[in-house]
């Protein structure tokens, strides 16, 4: 049988990436067409509406921002979300298989073969609702989505197999463009066992970006009387800034951004301290989710070996700093951030190559380095259950079938009873009602007709 390739996917919230097991087993990012091993998640929508996703998206947000969707990954799941594009709706699956179909592209073009099986990447604390949109996007675009993976368990395998085998506690501290998610892992080996995970849905860099988007517009407004938020153009400027000014002070101490609105210029400096003091309130929100996880696991910091860095956003110093402090240890950073969880999501894709191609003999990788003997144990990151009256009979509650945190593939079951003997449901209810009404209106039609 000819050799499958299932690709890993990162689809993020700002750059996704793709990677995949090489012909010695180990994974490797792909770069796309434009030579680059990220790829901005930026649509623009051309006049006729043609779709362009990636680098070139971006640079022509600038001339036109209201046909350029970005941050679409915040809206999975979300069934009232629509972007109009001349008169029809596209949801976030529609948007996200854009991108998908981008990645799958790029991936065949660097491969050289037919691409149509795939890992994709998922925040931990998504919900059902957020993954199965997350399938059906990858269905939209021609993938069949083997498996969906969360982004911590991602990056803790590819952070695994760069080690190598060992026992440890680590935690992985994955702050993303769009997500957050912290997760606590047991390493036993080749086996990887979550412990507990938290996180926040809508806490990333974009939030970070928009603190600073606020501050040059109220600077800039302050000195020449212009809020360059009210127009697109300036506005779509102002993020680019941002984002710019971000990433340099990840590795300066101070940036300056120059501001221009027709003949109207001003220079902005800041330095890293002022820059933490705009978001500082967003860091404390990851460190809370980070207790939270330790409470619910039982462990302190003196059980935990190591802590893992993903996501582009944790390369803030502020954030290892802030992670030093609340451990004693200093956060692994050997392997890039942006690319673990890619990497991680392709050996997945090398685990679920046996059921993808059949494989019994044990050896599915041929020369490879062991991906096919790791064993992942995940846990519900959140709990399951169905509407039902509280026991007294006040008010609805959530009666939890699944607790959080149960280890997965679960089943369990609960019986329910009635409010009240020989209950029939609503819908029953207005079915019967539906077919009364049917039944007057025919007989005032055909008593209509017969006078």
């Amino acid at each position: 049988m000819a050799e499958e390739h299932v690709i890993g996917i990162d689809l993020g919230t700002t750059f996704s990436s793709v990677a995949c097991l090489n012909q010695h087993g180990k994974p490797e990012i792909l770069t796309n067409r434009e030579g680059e091993r990220t790829t901005p998640s930026a649509i623009f929508f051309e006049d006729d509406g043609t779709p362009i996703v990636g680098r070139e998206a971006l640079n022509q947000a600038l001339i036109d921002p209201s046909r350029t969707v970005r941050f679409v990954k915040r809206e999975m799941g979300n069934s009232s979300f629509r972007f109009n594009l001349s008169g029809k709706d596209l949801f976030p699956e529609d948007l996200s298989a854009l991108i998908l179909k981008k990645l799958k592209s790029d991936a065949e073009a660097a491969l050289g073969s037919v691409v149509d099986k795939a890992v994709i990447s998922v925040p931990a604390y998504f919900k059902d609702a957020q993954r199965e949109a997350t399938r059906q996007a990858g269905a939209i675009a021609g993938l069949d989505v083997v498996r969906i993976v969360n982004e911590p368990t991602a990056a803790a395998l590819a952070y695994g197999l760069q080690t190598g085998p060992r026992q440890a506690t680590v935690l992985v501290y994955d702050f993303g463009g769009g997500t957050f998610d912290v997760t606590l892992m047991k390493m036993n080996g080749n086996e990887y066992t979550t412990i507990a995970t938290d996180g926040d849905p809508c806490l990333g860099g974009k939030d970070i970006d928009a603190r600073l988007v606020e501050h040059f517009a109220e600077e800039f407004q302050q000195e020449h009387g212009v809020d360059l938020r009210t127009e697109p153009h300036f506005h779509q400027d102002l993020w680019d800034k941002a984002e710019c000014a971000k990433r340099d002070l990840s590795f300066r101490e101070t940036v300056s951004v120059t501001l221009a609105a027709g003949e109207r210029v001003m220079r902005i400096d800041l330095d890293r301290d002022s820059f933490v003091d705009l978001f500082d309130d967003l860091l404390a929100r990851t460190e809370e989710c980070v207790r939270r996880v330790l409470d619910a696991s039982g462990l302190s910091w003196s059980s935990v070996d190591e802590i893992l860095l993903a996501g582009g956003s944790s390369r803030i110093p502020a954030v290892m700093d802030m992670l030093q402090r609340l451990s004693g240890k200093v956060p692994a950073r050997n392997m890039n951030p942006d690319e673990c969880v890619a990497l991680g999501a392709a050996i997945v894709g090398e685990l679920a190559i046996d059921e993808v191609q059949g494989n019994t003999d044990g050896d599915p990788g041929g020369e490879s380095i062991g991906c096919s003997d790791i064993v992942v144990h995940d846990v519900a990151s959140h709990s399951l259950g169905i509407k039902a009256l509280s026991p007294d009979k006040s008010c609805f509650v959530n009666s939890i079938i699944i607790p959080r945190f149960t280890p997965l593939p679960c089943e369990k079951t609960r019986r329910y009873a009635t409010k009240e003997d020989n209950q029939m449901n609503t819908r029953r209810i207005f079915a019967v009602m539906g077919i009364f009404v049917l039944a007057c209106a025919g007989w005032m039609l055909l008593g209509s007709a017969m006078s």
